[in-house]
């Protein structure tokens, strides 16, 4: 009965940090799909790239609280529902390891391909077009996508993938197969 106190205040700390990186989360799409609307034919992501909040432009950008948002959103999840995961078959958590660690890898060769070709890119442009603003650069696929949405959002799901790993690997309660 002591320990109950602590244990509900940091479950209620969790819940809400999941509810409130939730409701960005939904506000953001929301957002990113109104303004994709209005302004059609734009690289994706370009739309939480473009702008700077709350404090124009010394702040950050709609994809830097999308990532946040996603992090905490998986991390608090991941706590509040810790004690249900645990009970689930280990043959299932062991799928779910590979699966993350699957997710990790591609995403950790994104981020890094992403680096790679927007820094060649950024160096093309600077000497072609005399530019140094690198949030305007987008790669020329047949769908344009934006470098720094790009970047943030498989940065931040190789966080989420390699943190699973992690967490259902002491989940299984075994370092052995």
């Amino acid at each position: 009965m002591a320990g109950e106190g602590p244990e509900r205040n940091t479950r209620r700390m969790f819940a809400v940090f999941a509810w409130l990186s939730f409701a960005t989360i939904v506000t953001l799409i929301i957002y990113g799909v109104y303004e994709s609307w209005v302004h059609p034919g734009q690289a994706v992501g370009q739309v939480w790239v473009d702008v700077y909040w709350p404090f124009p432009p010394y702040f950050a950008q709609p994809v830097t609280y999308f990532s946040v948002a996603c992090i905490t959103l998986f991390y608090s999840g991941l706590r509040l529902w810790e004690q249900r995961i645990s009970r689930w078959p280990r043959p299932i958590l062991s799928f779910l390891q590979l699966f993350g660690f699957v997710v990790a890898f591609s995403s950790a060769y994104e981020v890094i391909y992403n680096f790679i070709f927007w820094g060649a890119t950024y160096a093309v442009a600077a000497l072609e077009l005399d530019t140094s603003i690198p949030d305007l650069l987008t790669s020329n696929y047949p769908v344009p996508w934006s470098f720094v949405f790009a970047t943030r959002a498989f940065a931040a799901l190789f966080v989420i993938s390699g943190y699973s790993v992690y967490f259902l690997r002491r989940m299984s309660g075994s370092r052995l197969i």
